[in-house]
């Protein structure tokens, strides 16, 4: 089978550590695969031939490209390579064009949802597109042979806006690198002030969209309570808002982007997952944190929120609630008992999410849309 994926930015971010899973497995699995992009970032190493598309500067974010449809560029690519099948990762110029290259072509197109898209718009004060957003979404995604969405939470949304053909399946993640048993205690030790200090981890772009202001809020108010020196606030992350950020909480400790062997280190050597954002269209880092053994605070909105069952592997706390946060980190600050076996329940609820596991079920979903063309 031959794959032509289409995505368009290729950077340090969930979409493309899913899309090079994906490629890496078609690469072992004896199929042949293709990424055509916007931009790569030069450290990004892809397994599969890359081919790039005139695009700009997205305003609103630097680090991705909006690109053009770059039809030219691709159909000469594609016409050698012959896809058995297209994936497109991103609704922009260059997925319709995709879209309309593989109907023309009678070549099965599935369509990955990653991206919350409608709930990004309030943080840039482009809540009145939402009706625009979900118009062109329709026109994208209806036109496909199936849309995969990997959060039961964002398909219901999808549907509730007439969107159909949908196929939910969750991302997974490598369970031997996200382990407790990756811990790396010389780091921690670094960190905390004595034994019995915790560290609370953020992990994740650095961008508004991200609810990082309901993060900073809780930070200062359990730095303002009588326990600031039970815990360490640790991020880990590059983008935007970090410049900001620092700004706002000084005593916190920024690592930067890590690359994923020094961002499993850091997982398992800390303590509590805050992960406030309810923009996710399914919460990758969540996932990572929880096989690393951290108990996870999330926000009860988005699609991060389906991997938690509340006070059972993790805490959900009313999003956008820098109160409600902190109260729950403070349940597991007072609890160590109450820490430790939700530390021990969100590890078991991640064995369920393995990689090998969800690059099958997503394989056989390519070879039943290539069989029905």
């Amino acid at each position: 089978m031959k794959i032509a994926y289409f995505v368009g930015t290729l950077i340090e971010d969930g979409v493309t550590k899913v899309l090079l899973n994906l490629a890496q497995y078609a690469i072992q699995q004896g199929h042949e695969a293709i990424i055509i992009t916007g931009y790569i970032k030069p450290e990004i190493k892809s397994p599969v031939k890359v081919i790039t598309v005139p695009a700009v500067r997205f305003p609103l974010y630097k680090d991705y490209r909006l690109t053009t449809p770059g039809r030219l560029r691709f159909a000469t690519a594609l016409k050698k390579f012959q896809p058995d099948l297209l994936h497109l990762h991103s609704p922009d110029p260059l997925s319709w064009a995709a879209l309309n290259y593989g109907q023309r072509h009678k070549k099965p197109v599935l369509i990955t949802h990653h991206t919350a898209f409608d709930r990004y718009l309030p943080y840039y004060h482009l809540a009145w597109l939402e009706p625009l957003v979900w118009e062109l979404l329709g026109h994208l995604y209806n036109r496909a042979s199936l849309v995969n969405v990997p959060s039961p939470l964002i398909a219901q949304d999808l549907k509730r806006h007439g969107i159909k053909n949908l196929a939910v399946i969750p991302w997974g993640i490598d369970l031997e690198l996200f382990n407790p048993s990756q811990a790396d205690m010389k780091w921690r030790q670094t960190i905390i002030d004595h034994p019995n200090q915790k560290i609370i981890l953020y992990a994740g772009r650095l961008t508004w969209e991200k609810d990082l202001k309901t993060l900073a809020a809780t930070y200062k108010i359990l730095n303002k309570s009588d326990r600031k020196d039970d815990f360490k606030l640790v991020i880990a992350g590059g983008g935007p808002a970090k410049a900001e950020l620092e700004k706002i909480m000084p005593a916190a400790i920024f690592m930067g982007h890590l690359d994923h062997a020094c961002l499993a280190k850091v997982y398992a050597a800390s303590d509590i997952f805050l992960f406030p954002s309810s923009t996710e269209s399914f919460g990758l880092v969540v996932l990572e944190a929880m096989a690393s053994g951290l108990a996870p605070v999330v926000a009860n909105k988005g699609g991060a929120s389906s991997l938690i069952i509340d006070n059972q592997n993790g805490l959900l706390a009313q999003a956008l609630d820098p109160g409600d946060f902190s109260r729950q980190v403070n349940q597991l600050l007072d609890n160590p008992y109450k820490l430790n076996s939700l530390r021990q329940a969100a590890r078991q609820t991640a064995e369920n999410y393995s990689w090998g596991r969800t690059l099958v079920k997503i394989f056989e979903l390519y070879q039943t849309l290539v069989n029905k063309k």
